[in-house]
């Protein structure tokens, strides 16, 4: 969330705080993936529920969006890529953005203090599932969750497929180290239907700066789908213009 990227995935600050407050005033309930989890395998799925996520670790989280969360006091999850975290190194979407800044470890640190933020894995060197083979795959899952835990010091338990790229191989070497994994395009809408089958292929409402508050408030009843998001991106930006 930064007022000076203008890719699609990176939404204003404005934006930010009227979705949030949007959420706040419908009566949304703000929870966690560790909530997600313990209600698809209690079956206790009813409400008004939204988990907010935050794929990649950009600077931006830490400065702008976790204070309006605060405020709020709404919890939201992080899907992080250790291997970019406190160095130069930038996505290959970001080589032409100059203010898309990785968080450092200092910042994983602090945020790892407030009782608001999850944590959770986008893979090591997010790469999609589908350019592994089985041995780097299980390596990127693996050694992504080892120094998560290691640096965070508490389990790192959720996931989410970079880019939302899935492929079957994928969801069976995930089920070995994370209890839930969320994509967008064909993932499992959670509701009453969604069951333990379902918990690896969870869907995402993906947010883009172009949406209009209409279009928002659309997204969360689930009037829209999330393969026509995702075309109308892509049609209108290219390729380079999608991350996560």
């Amino acid at each position: 969330m930064d007022d000076r990227v203008k890719k699609e995935l990176a939404v204003s600050r404005r934006s930010f705080c009227w979705h949030m407050n949007y959420l706040d005033k419908m009566g949304y309930k703000v929870i966690t993936m560790d909530d997600v989890y313990a209600m698809i395998t209690q079956n206790a799925i009813k409400g008004k529920h939204v988990v907010i996520s935050f794929d990649d670790g950009y600077l931006d989280y830490y400065t702008n969006a976790y204070p309006i969360l605060k405020k709020y006091n709404f919890p939201s999850t992080l899907y992080l890529c250790p291997g970019y975290i406190g160095t130069d190194k930038k996505y290959w979407w970001d080589q032409d953005e100059e203010n898309a800044r990785i968080m450092n470890w200092q910042h994983i640190y602090r945020l790892g203090g407030e009782d608001l933020v999850e944590f959770g894995s986008h893979t090591m060197n997010h790469i999609d599932m589908d350019q592994l083979a089985l041995t780097d795959m299980e390596k990127e899952l693996k050694l992504s969750k080892k120094l998560l835990e290691d640096k965070l010091g508490r389990p790192v338990r959720h996931f989410a497929y970079p880019r939302g790229i899935y492929t079957r191989a994928g969801e069976e070497m995930i089920r070995r180290y994370y209890d839930t994994a969320v994509l967008i395009s064909n993932g499992i809408r959670v509701n009453k239907k969604c069951s333990t089958e379902h918990i690896h292929t969870l869907k995402r409402i993906p947010v883009l700066r172009s949406d209009g508050r209409l279009l928002f408030a659309a997204r969360l009843k689930g009037w829209l789908v999330a393969e026509e998001y995702i075309k109308r991106v892509l049609g209108r930006f290219g390729k380079s213009g999608i991350g996560s």
